[in-house]
């Protein structure tokens, strides 16, 4: 199982302050599970795979979806929503 916690924090440092990420999984009919990262701010997606192969992780922790999104889904709380943020990733993954 791989840590989506380690994920966020190897890209995050190399965010610009004005850019937010969110990792979840959904289902991949070949691998069991695929990482999804959605993000916001101002980066491009182009921008996002860039700094995601600048950031050190190995190939199977790598997002294999990257989404830009307006904003990170939160709840009331101000934490972020993880299940809306899986069901956006499966809209754009088509999962």
């Amino acid at each position: 199982m791989i840590s989506l916690g380690s994920i966020e924090g190897s890209i995050s440092v190399l965010l610009p302050e004005n850019v937010e990420i969110l990792t979840t999984t959904v289902s991949d009919e070949k691998k069991g599970e695929k990482v999804v990262l959605l993000f916001s701010g101002e980066l491009d997606e182009a921008q996002m795979k860039a700094l995601v192969g600048d950031s050190g992780l190995k190939p199977l922790m790598r997002p294999s979806v990257i989404i830009k999104v307006e904003a990170i889904p939160k709840l009331g709380s101000g934490k972020s929503d993880f299940g809306t943020a899986k069901k956006l990733a499966r809209e754009h993954a088509g999962s």
